[in-house]
């Protein structure tokens, strides 16, 4: 099947501004936070904590994820990867990390294949792509927006991709699986430099829940 002109023009824009350290942080951040919630899991049941637990460790993810990624681009000096925290008009900011004139955000999705659920903001993001795909050359065009997609099952990742979709939401354009850009040496040092602190902070709130259920 043939490409259509908007997939090789989306390609085409993820190549020249989505370098591969971009695709490492992305995919060892991804890990390592998958690493550490393992070690959280791991303490909680040491702890006599029941293994339903399970489910205050997995609502942390988004947190401790952005704070690995956060301060490893502050710590490591990656001029060419930066990030802001984006209001979206309801629930928590999340954060939009920036690569050349790309922007892209991180959002768990139970299927590769699945658009990621079209909350308002994405959309109108997403559908800011029409220019950039309709004049890809000028200079002075507005930054691509993609999204980065994963899916675990109890912290082993099952997927990790970025793409971006076409601007009326109804595929993909283009698609990169990033599981094979996990380094594991970098993840042990991204795990234990900034998701260690986080671990122990977990575990305390875990236990202190716990705790304040039994008495209930």
């Amino acid at each position: 099947m043939l490409e259509s002109n908007d997939e090789l023009i989306a390609e085409e824009i993820y190549r020249s501004n989505i370098t591969d350290i971009t695709k490492h942080m992305i995919a060892n951040g991804i890990q390592a936070t998958c690493q550490s919630c393992q070690n959280i899991m791991a303490s909680a049941l040491e702890l006599g904590i029941p293994r339903s637990k399970k489910f205050d460790t997995a609502c942390r993810f988004s947190f401790i994820l952005s704070s690995i990624l956060t301060k490893s681009i502050d710590e490591n000096n990656l001029s060419q990867l930066t990030y802001d925290e984006v209001s979206t008009g309801r629930g928590r900011p999340i954060i939009h990390y920036r690569s050349g004139n790309a922007i892209f955000h991180i959002k768990k999705e139970s299927n590769a294949n699945r658009l990621p659920q079209g909350a308002k903001y994405r959309r109108e993001e997403i559908k800011g792509n029409e220019q950039i795909l309709l004049f890809p050359d000028i200079v002075e065009v507005s930054p691509a927006h993609m999204v980065v997609t994963f899916n675990h099952k109890d912290f082993q990742l099952k997927f990790i991709q970025i793409g971006m979709i076409d601007p009326t939401y109804e595929r993909w354009l283009f698609r990169d699986d990033l599981l094979s850009y996990i380094q594991s040496n970098t993840v042990e040092t991204m795990q234990k430099t900034y998701g260690a602190p986080l671990e122990q902070q977990a575990i305390e709130l875990v236990q202190k829940n716990f705790r304040l259920e039994m008495k209930g």
